[in-house]
């Protein structure tokens, strides 16, 4: 149950940013959170969580991540999750950025070392990581495939992406140099089978059944590697640096829709649905 109360203002410790939230993105841990993966209820949603605003003690404008609280009017971040928004972007561009954006950044050029001209293959392209993935591939200067239902194929092309449905013949074909894969048994082995000589399947979980199935072989003769990546592991600078690009107009996070706090309720609905191409935002 999601309800709205009134709660007293936080108070920044030591290190700390008190910001005026504007909008606020929301992430499928904040379900998990609602559903019951929190220690103690009640809380304030969006804790951690991403957000945009201003600072209350400069004004300046900003995006949070791992802020504390970020559904609520004020939130608080640690310093290193603060930074300087140019005035150019949108506040509900801003909210949507930071975990897709950085968790899809750690797995496919950080960890998995995608560069210009090689090939990304995004499983799940329609969530809120695979649209990331797919939008740092293309700036980057990969090719990049992805898979989703028939009925938002078109998204993926405006993201840049080759829409592929999920039992796609061409799939074993791709020789991918890496394969995001977030969605676990429904689709893991024939994200093996996708993996190019040498390639790098990353992932940051399971969406489905995290119980997976394929053949070593796939793996060993093809030397390829799996590894398993968190978000939380990247540093700073690289959210700063995906931050300046956006500035710069050179990423495009997609936000289906704004929704008023008083309707949190439907934006956690709509995410559990799937009925969202892209990402859903609050505003306090």
């Amino acid at each position: 149950m999601i309800r709205i109360e009134e709660v007293p203002d936080p108070e920044p410790a030591e290190g700390e940013v008190l910001v005026r939230v504007e909008a606020a993105g929301v992430n499928r841990f904040d379900v998990n959170q609602r559903k019951g993966g929190a220690s103690s209820f009640p809380l304030i949603l969006g804790n951690p969580g991403d957000a945009a605003g201003t600072r209350a003690d400069t004004g300046e404008r900003v995006v949070v991540t791992s802020g504390k609280g970020t559904y609520a009017e004020l939130t608080v971040a640690a310093e290193a999750n603060v930074f300087a928004l140019p005035d150019s972007v949108d506040a509900a561009l801003a909210a949507a950025l930071p975990t897709p954006y950085r968790v899809a950044w750690w797995g496919v050029v950080a960890r998995g070392e995608l560069a210009a001209g090689q090939t990304l293959f995004v499983q799940g392209g329609s969530s809120a990581t695979g649209q990331a993935a797919i939008d740092i591939g293309r700036w980057i200067g990969a090719s990049v495939f992805a898979t989703a239902s028939e009925s938002k194929h078109d998204r993926l092309r405006e993201l840049g992406a080759e829409p592929l449905a999920y039992d796609d013949a061409r799939v074993p074909e791709l020789e991918a140099d890496v394969v995001w894969e977030p969605l676990g048994a429904r689709t893991f082995e024939r994200s093996v089978s996708a993996l190019g000589r040498e390639g790098r399947l990353v992932t940051p979980g399971a969406v489905g059944d995290p119980t997976v199935s394929f053949s070593v072989w796939g793996i060993v003769g093809k030397r390829a590697r799996i590894e398993g990546v968190a978000g939380q592991a990247s540093p700073p600078e690289s959210l700063a640096r995906l931050v300046e690009a956006l500035g710069r107009g050179e990423l495009h996070p997609w936000v289906e829709r704004e929704l008023p706090l008083h309707q949190a309720a439907e934006a956690h609905r709509l995410i559990e649905a799937g009925e969202v191409v892209g990402r859903v935002v609050v505003r306090p």
